[in-house]
């Protein structure tokens, strides 16, 4: 009989402390579970991505020196008025030397431009609030993604 009894206070204490480990864990797991929840709700820059499309854009070179000359422009406009001037005599070779840099200078630009070509995607993004942004960056976001935009700019939750 007193093993039995023994057996019981034993089973008593450890089902006990079980069930103190149980009610001091079920309030913090209860605030962690609402607090998740009404911030997935409540969050206004929250939503999800629902196109994605590339596009092609056009870098930006950098001048020389903190000028807008850039160095397509510079090199174009020396080959550019090298070539003109082997054209005609007289003020007619200055007239084709001068076109012959602006002409040159026009290409090298372009040239350069057309070097520095990145692909940025456009995204269309469903907000929480059912609202819908439209965010353009380098990097692509997966179709159904939940993101939050900050900015200009979206980022995975």
């Amino acid at each position: 009989m007193s093993l039995t009894l023994s057996f019981i206070r034993r089973s008593s204490a450890a089902g006990a402390l079980a069930l103190a480990a149980l009610a001091a864990a079920a309030p913090l797991a209860a605030h962690a579970q609402a607090r998740n929840g009404a911030a997935a709700s409540d969050c206004r820059n929250c939503g999800t991505v629902e196109a994605v499309n590339p596009v092609q854009r056009a870098g930006r070179a950098n001048g020389i020196a903190g000028t807008p000359v850039t160095p397509g422009m510079a090199i174009g406009g020396v080959v550019g008025g090298i070539l003109g001037n082997q054209v005609g005599s007289g003020n007619g070779r200055t007239a084709a030397t001068v076109v012959g840099a602006a002409g040159g200078a026009y290409a090298g630009h372009a040239i350069e431009n057309s070097q520095n070509r990145y692909t940025a995607y456009v995204m269309h993004i469903r907000m929480n609030d059912g609202t819908r942004r439209t965010v353009e960056q380098r990097t692509a976001l997966p179709r159904g993604a939940k993101v939050i935009v900050r900015g200009h700019t979206a980022h995975l939750r």
